[in-house]
């Protein structure tokens, strides 16, 4: 039986040079960062509140990403299957150590402003709010960086020991490191669910300190892995007829991963219901507080108008345009056609993001989504992406992108034939 390697290729077809992204986008990033930086720290305050609250929404939509393609990376060490051999170095190289490293270091703007971003963090704000010194013990500067450093360390290490014992066994084929990676894979996902809840907390949900929803982690998780999973798949479908992905491609394949969109499209849409119920059925004013700053009925009516329509955009796009696609076997039977519901997720992807993000901002959700701050959200998004693009190349080029110490796709397309 033979394997095949990102060196290798099968019947001369070419081979997809993931890792030169890297360079270009290296560039690209540093750029924009300098650029959204200078912008930052010499406009007046309105200006500087408009790019840091644009940094904001990219960051939280690049972590997202990394987050999910790390949760989906432990899914597949815990219980092995069989569709997730064809995308884990790819979820290996998005949520691996390295981008974890990088997304820390970006960290730092929005950590050098956080009396912008958040009220908790201004000693004045606080004395005047008895909910914010009520909540002080937990929202305050110090402990919030201990929590910080605590979930980027616990990513970042087990993502890179994870990463170390896959590329040893790609060396030896060693079968107990396997085994070892699915007993630390069942705790890491424990400890996935509970930093990421905390985490996407900190940094989204306490942007508006007074309100407060027990889905919220849940719900953000759900839909960074949706993300996540939409962007590898899409990955693997563009370059299914290339070695090495096509010595693994067959129907039942993208049959599986389309299976498994259309399973996070479900729960993306229960656990977005469900806090939508829960906070209608309390009908109290500090939680439905979030729903009013993202609806069409906000004071004066014609500058919030387009939030609502933005929500429906979610509703629609992130739910039942991909639930009637990804219901029938035609779509996903072949890669492109699967490619192209993965495209559509990942986009509309952004504006569920963005929905969740901007209106919770100093001065961002009264002016609506469609303002002269959606070039710099544009800015950001592009200057952060591609510095995540730049980790992920440089991963990617460091092992081959199927790993060769599992053939069980190879076996199955050789033995369907």
């Amino acid at each position: 039986m033979t394997t095949t390697t990102h060196e290798t290729t099968e019947q001369g077809s070419k081979s997809p040079n993931l890792g030169r992204l890297a360079p270009a986008s290296s560039v690209i990033g540093i750029i924009l960062l300098v650029v959204l930086l200078v912008m930052m720290f010499t406009g007046d305050e309105a200006s500087k509140k408009q790019v840091l609250g644009s940094y904001m929404f990219g960051f939280i939509f690049w972590i997202g990403i990394t987050l999910g393609m790390f949760g989906l990376s432990l899914l597949h060490y815990t219980v092995r299957g069989n569709w997730s051999v064809s995308i884990i170095r790819l979820l290996e190289a998005g949520g691996g150590w390295l981008s974890f490293v990088i997304m820390g270091a970006l960290f730092i703007p929005i950590a050098a402003n956080l009396k912008t971003l958040y009220q908790w963090a201004d000693p004045v704000k606080v004395a005047a709010s008895e909910v914010l010194q009520h909540k002080a013990p937990y929202l305050n500067t110090g402990f919030f960086f201990v929590r910080l450093a605590v979930y980027f360390i616990c990513w970042a290490g087990l993502a890179w020991f994870m990463r170390r014992s896959t590329l040893k066994q790609d060396e030896t084929k060693d079968f107990k490191l396997e085994s070892g990676r699915s007993s630390w894979g069942a705790p890491g996902l424990v400890m996935f669910f509970i930093t990421c809840t905390f985490a996407f907390t900190d940094w989204v949900m306490s942007l508006s300190p007074s309100w407060y929803s027990t889905m919220y982690g849940t719900w953000t998780i759900i839909a960074s892995v949706l993300g996540a999973l939409a962007l590898a798949t899409l990955i693997f479908c563009v370059n299914a007829d290339k070695a090495p992905f096509n010595t693994i491609w067959r129907p039942d394949l993208t049959k599986d991963l389309g299976n498994m969109l259309f399973t996070f499209t479900m729960l993306w849409g229960y656990t977005s219901l469900s806090q939508f119920l829960i906070i209608w059925n309390g009908n109290l004013p500090e939680t439905t507080s979030y729903y009013i700053a993202r609806s069409s009925n906000v004071e004066p009516m014609t500058s919030n108008l387009t939030w609502g329509a933005v929500g429906l955009i979610g509703i629609i796009g992130q739910f039942f345009i991909p639930f009637f696609v990804l219901i029938t076997p035609r779509t996903k039977k072949t890669p492109m056609n699967l490619a192209k519901i993965c495209g559509w997720i990942f986009v509309v992807h952004i504006t569920d993001v963005y929905i969740y993000v901007i209106p919770a901002l100093p001065g961002r959700g009264g002016p609506g989504p469609l303002s002269p701050a959606m070039f710099t959200d544009a800015l950001a998004w592009v200057g952060i992406g591609a510095l995540w693009l730049f980790a992920f190349g440089s991963q990617i080029r460091k092992a081959p992108l199927l790993p060769t110490y599992d053939t069980r796709l190879q076996e199955a397309r050789q033995n369907a034939h």
